[in-house]
């Protein structure tokens, strides 16, 4: 698969970098990967950039279905933790799409779900919102 997972141990959050054309196919079997791997724990937050993807071919009835999908995949993997998701993307075109998946998923974070112009930014705000929520920020160093 062309898109990644990076699993940070020192910060606890996964990284999903999409490259490419995107489906909600893939960015369901990537969370699906992700909250299965033996390195996944569901106190970790999540990144995802969208910087390389390429987000053409979705629109905004693939979006909500995709949603419903994904949606299901968070509550079984996380349950009631209150975990962050940071959505990276700054490109103009992108933008509108994310903000929309934003828009739906909100719920699904209730602990926080934001949209960032870089990946250093969307690091920065989970540090800083844990530390805000006591969920030990302190410890984690952006990379």
């Amino acid at each position: 698969m062309r898109h990644t997972i990076e699993f940070d141990y020192e910060n606890r959050w996964a990284v999903t970098t999409f490259h490419g054309p995107v489906s909600i196919a893939e960015a369901a079997g990537l969370l699906r990967q992700a909250v299965s791997s033996p390195q996944w724990t569901p106190e970790w937050d999540r990144i995802i950039d969208y910087s390389d993807g390429m987000l053409g071919d979705l629109d905004v009835a693939a979006i909500r279905a995709g949603k419903a999908v994904l949606g299901e995949i968070l509550r079984e993997a996380y349950g009631d933790k209150p975990t962050l998701s940071a959505q990276v993307c700054a490109d103009p075109m992108k933008r509108p799409l994310v903000e929309y998946w934003i828009g739906l998923g909100e719920a699904d974070y209730p602990a926080g779900l934001q949209l960032f112009d870089t990946l250093a930014a969307a690091k920065a705000w989970i540090i800083d919102t844990r530390k805000a929520q006591g969920r030990g920020g302190d410890q984690a160093q952006p990379v």
